[in-house]
């Protein structure tokens, strides 16, 4: 049975809901009264003879209990109702009511009321929905918080991503509006198994996945969610279903497109694994932005077999009718003051919000959470201001709210956070330490004691967020905004992250958050004219010696901060003698993305002649290889350059020992990783036949030769006498081909009025502007 509490439905929905069911069950077309005063109707049935044949009130009072719901009848309502004189008069509730409280209701309606069956509480409303199934799968937002779905979502859910808790979930879901866009994504993931979400920032892309996430975990699909899509490939488990769940996907490896990690073929191809499994989903979300600047220096993205186009869905154009919901949904929901509520009830205020140019869902999110603001400042100017600019919304918080302290643990966050997603607990507080220790030194600030937890009791929850697992901690920005409003903060003073600089910990806070040649929809700081590099130079020198890396060498680190950050001619000297200089015996993921983006560097500024030491760069990065894509990255930087291929062509001939321990590097790299990249082949899991998979696998063996051949290398063996067992592939393809496919449901719109039921949602006739009623 149905076990309902309807916590996720506001005021309306629950009415809409009433009106679905009680349609159904007396068979008559019941219409939602249209907008005026409160006078006791909410649905109404009306024939020839009588105009209010049916009357129906329908009243929440989720969280205000059955006594106060009484004293509101007996004050309120019974007078509005002997008005009326109706035939028949049908009250509704979302409360549980026991058969004491629907005759004590009875009692206080009659003669209107006759029968007990015209008092429909929480339990009726729950037969009523086991009865008409289809009504339940309408009313998206009600079938996603039954308490059997909600325990599937947080089961399935947490193993993913600890944030996937209960009252996280149902928060998102009450204020969730379904709307076209979502049917569109219902559809991609249905037909394509893989979608992409894209759209402006603040439109509602993690909204969307989150609730097509939880969509597919009711489903019993296990959540991983990505962060590299190495992940993604590690977690890959044929038996299982899974859900794939990549937010800002691009923004996480725009850099990476530029290293060996190979992020856009990785991608590429996993999307294609995907795509042909129908126990796999994949969710991937980008700023609009982002994913034109990836196609940009990925030819792998733009001209992939997969159409990435084809599989996006764009959040653009919300209808009125959604923007009002979304409005309407984050007041009901907001722990603003009843007369702060007030103003978007009055003077038809709230459509000046709905129509104006830059209204944004998360804007309208951040100007009805009261940590936002200051409650003397709130007023339809305050609303419009943050509207025209959104950064304001944290202006007065981050310098009025926090404390000084405070303001220096988001700065410190905000450099560490450009190439990852989360920020470890021991990194922040490394960095957040060293900042207060040049605090002490440099502007005489008296320690406290204890200012990390200190600045951490006050920011998380409303500037940031905190995401414990079993061995770690991390923090992350409450939303993106912060982080814009912080970018926006550097921009304007970029002396300010170069005092954050002097104490800085890691290469990360020079590489990622700021730029000295400015690319087009790139976020960074800007230190483009000759005098901020400068300035940004000699401190960089000060601190190159301190500064720690990711699990990577130091030398080579001060060498790829170099080249990201200054020009040729103010580096080449100390560049030249570095590179010249650099001992390496082992190279960590970063490591070899540094020594790739250097030996890159030396091809295209023409360098070569004067390194000494290049043939052995080169036989470095060769050998001790992880990842399959690593041989393809070498394969494709020696193929690129013809000074690399050069030096292992001629050394077939001159010097055969080096030949042939880069060809033993590169053999002994496919025996461990030979299975692994066979087995990843397009189609692999998915053909029936014995021949296909046959051609399959002899088409990768040649893809496999040709990377060899790009290097100047013969076959490695591993690959050519490599023995796939087809015969058990071909029996577990054929178990999968069984089992059923997996589809979500969208969500079903009813046509309407739109300027009609806007104006009834906010209590408005849209003449004199009067206010007749508010859900609070």
């Amino acid at each position: 049975m149905a076990n309902y509490d309807f916590s996720t439905l506001n005021d309306r929905d629950l009415e809409e809901l009433t009106r679905d069911l009680l349609s159904k069950e007396l068979n008559v077309n019941f219409q939602s009264f249209k907008p005026g005063p409160d006078k006791g109707i909410d649905l109404r049935f009306s024939t020839i003879n009588d105009e209010n044949e049916i009357v129906v009130q329908v009243k929440h009072y989720i969280g205000s209990g059955i006594s106060k719901l009484k004293l509101d009848l007996k004050k309120n309502e019974v007078q509005k109702v002997a008005s009326l004189k109706p035939k028949r008069y049908i009250f509704c509730t979302s409360l549980p009511l026991s058969p004491q409280d629907k005759e004590e209701i009875k009692n206080t309606f009659l003669p209107y009321i006759q029968s007990t069956s015209d008092i429909i509480g929480k339990e009726d409303l729950n037969k009523w929905l086991d009865d008409y199934p289809e009504i339940q799968e309408r009313h998206f937002k009600l079938w996603l918080s039954s308490i059997d779905i909600i325990k599937k979502i947080v089961k399935n859910g947490v193993k993913g991503r600890s944030e996937f808790y209960k009252e996280k979930i149902v928060k998102e879901i009450t204020i969730y509006v379904p709307n076209k866009t979502h049917n569109e994504a219902v559809n991609a993931l249905n037909n394509n198994y893989f979608i992409l979400i894209t759209g402006a920032p603040g439109i509602g892309k993690s909204t969307l996945a989150n609730m097509l996430t939880y969509q597919f975990l009711a489903e019993d699909f296990e959540l991983v969610y990505v962060r590299e899509i190495t992940e993604a490939e590690e977690s890959f488990s044929p038996e299982k279903k899974q859900i794939f769940y990549f937010d800002d996907f691009l923004g996480a490896i725009t850099l990476d497109l530029y290293s060996s990690r190979n992020a856009d073929s990785a991608i590429v191809n996993f999307i294609e694994r995907v795509r042909d499994d129908k126990h796999k989903r994949l969710i991937l979300t980008c700023r609009t932005t982002i994913l034109n600047q990836a196609k940009n220096i990925s030819d792998k993205i733009q001209n992939s077999n997969i159409d990435i186009s084809n599989y996006e869905v764009r959040i653009e154009n919300y209808t009125d009718w959604d923007k009002a919901r979304i409005l309407y949904n984050h007041i009901y929901l907001s722990d603003l003051q009843d007369e702060q509520k007030l103003i978007f009830f009055q003077n038809d205020f709230h459509w000046k919000v709905i129509k104006h140019r830059y209204y944004n869902p998360r804007v309208i999110q951040d100007i009805t959470k009261k940590s936002n603001i200051i409650d003397s400042d709130y007023s339809e100017k305050f609303v419009l201001d943050i509207l025209n600019d959104p950064k304001k919304i944290w202006e007065k918080p981050f310098n009025i709210q926090i404390s000084h302290i405070s303001r220096l643990l988001l700065l410190t966050m905000y450099s560490l956070g450009g190439g990852i997603y989360y920020i470890t607990d021991e990194r922040l507080k490394e960095a957040f330490n060293s900042r207060i220790n040049h605090e002490v030194i440099s502007n005489n600030y008296q320690r406290k004691g204890n200012e990390y937890n200190f600045a951490l009791k006050e920011l998380v929850g409303a500037f940031i967020i905190r995401t414990i697992d079993k061995n770690s901690v991390r923090y992350s920005f409450f939303n993106p905004s912060i982080d814009d409003f912080i970018f926006a903060y550097f921009q304007n003073s970029y002396e300010e992250y170069l005092q954050l600089l002097k104490s800085s910990v890691f290469f990360e806070q020079f590489k990622y958050r700021i730029a000295t040649t400015i690319v087009k929809g790139e976020k960074r700081i800007d230190f483009s004219n000759k005098h901020s590099r400068k300035e940004l130079y000699d401190i960089f020198e000060e601190k190159k010696k301190l500064l720690k890396g990711f699990y990577s060498d130091s030398n080579l680190n001060i060498i790829s901060t170099l080249i990201r950050l200054f020009n040729k001619n103010e580096i080449e000297v100390e560049l030249l003698e570095r590179i010249n200089d650099l001992d390496v015996s082992y190279l960590s993921w970063d490591d070899r993305d540094h020594l790739n983006e250097i030996l890159k560097y030396i091809a295209q500024n023409n360098l070569v002649q004067q390194i000494n030491n290049l043939s052995e760069l080169i036989q470095i990065l060769s050998r001790d290889v992880i990842s399959y894509y690593q041989i393809k990255s070498f394969a494709s930087l020696i193929k690129e350059n013809s000074s690399y291929s050069d030096i292992i062509n001629d050394s077939k001939i001159s010097d055969c020992d080096y030949y042939n321990q880069i060809q033993k590097n590169i053999n002994d790299s496919w025996e461990k990783l030979s299975n692994d990249y066979m087995t990843d082949a397009y189609g692999i899991d998915k053909t029936l036949e014995k021949d296909e998979l046959d051609d399959i696998i002899n088409k990768r063996k040649e893809e496999a030769i040709q990377i060899n051949k790009d290097i100047g290398l013969e076959g490695s063996e591993a690959i050519i006498e490599y023995e796939f067992d087809t015969s058990s592939q071909i029996e577990f393809n054929k178990e999968k081909s069984k089992e059923n496919d997996i589809k979500i449901q969208g969500y079903k719109e009813n046509t309407r009025d739109e300027v009609l039921d806007i104006n009834r949602l906010f209590n408005s006739n849209n003449k004199g502007g009067n206010l007749f009623m508010v859900p609070f």
